[in-house]
């Protein structure tokens, strides 16, 4: 009688957790330091709208939580994000001050990075990055896997009738850092830098080798300065909620 009391009370249990609100689960998790306009559905389908992530309104961000999850304190999270400048979807497992996302694809403009305004430079062009894995632990990167790339560069070279590179690049951990890594060669042009990802801003250098006027003249344009045959350039981008 009393494995049976329990049987019921546990399936009334699970029960009434995939029927919850998805707002208040998302009022438990810190909903009170969230920015976002409203919230609709269960949490096993439902939309945050206009949610603030840094300082950013991303649209419409569609949830699916696994509602077993709640039961280990744990949030586990398929989300997609529908917005005109940032589409994405993935897989996130929330719990404590650790974070885990995994099978993460985004596309972004470079307008919503904020990329520098240079002459000629498209800024719907769109970077796509692909996360394997990312754990980060109190905001230390523990592990970090996946690549991302950028055709920009090609597109605004082009401009100028020069054959520009693709940049691509490979995620990881450095010095409880993520870090990119990335590179670029073209016909008369080699690039390399990194960017990393500290709390509050992207830091980033490059490095950039040519032989040909024309392609020195747009890294001039560009803000990077002169070492010999090399041309240098760094920066930090602030987050948009830390401005």
């Amino acid at each position: 009688m009393v494995m049976r009391a329990g049987l019921v009370l546990g399936l009334l249990l699970v029960w009434l957790i995939v029927l919850l609100p998805l707002k208040a689960v998302v009022m438990l998790a810190g909903g009170d330091r969230l920015g976002f306009s409203d919230v609709y559905g269960t949490v096993w389908d439902g939309r945050i709208y206009d949610l603030d992530v840094q300082g950013v309104a991303i649209r419409e961000t569609a949830v699916q939580l696994k509602p077993l999850g709640l039961l280990t304190g744990r949030l586990v999270v398929d989300w997609q994000v529908d917005d005109p400048e940032l589409r994405g979807r993935g897989k996130a497992v929330l719990g404590g001050n650790r974070i885990d996302l995994s099978r993460t694809d985004i596309s972004v403009t470079l307008d919503r990075l904020d990329a520098p305004d240079l002459p000629g430079l498209d800024r719907a062009e769109r970077v796509q990055l692909r996360l394997g894995r990312l754990e980060l632990d109190q905001g230390v990167c523990r592990q970090a896997s996946g690549d991302a790339r950028l055709g920009a560069l090609a597109s605004l070279a082009a401009g100028y009738g020069l054959d520009g590179p693709v940049l691509t690049g490979q995620f990881a951990c450095r010095d409880d850092r993520l870090v990119l890594d990335f590179t670029g060669t073209s016909d008369g042009l080699e690039l390399s830098g990194d960017v990393v990802f500290e709390t509050e801003a992207m830091v980033w250098s490059l490095t950039a080798q040519t032989d040909e006027a024309a392609m020195a003249d747009m890294l001039a344009i560009a803000g990077l300065r002169r070492e010999g045959d090399v041309w240098r350039g760094e920066g930090r981008q602030a987050y948009a909620g830390y401005r």
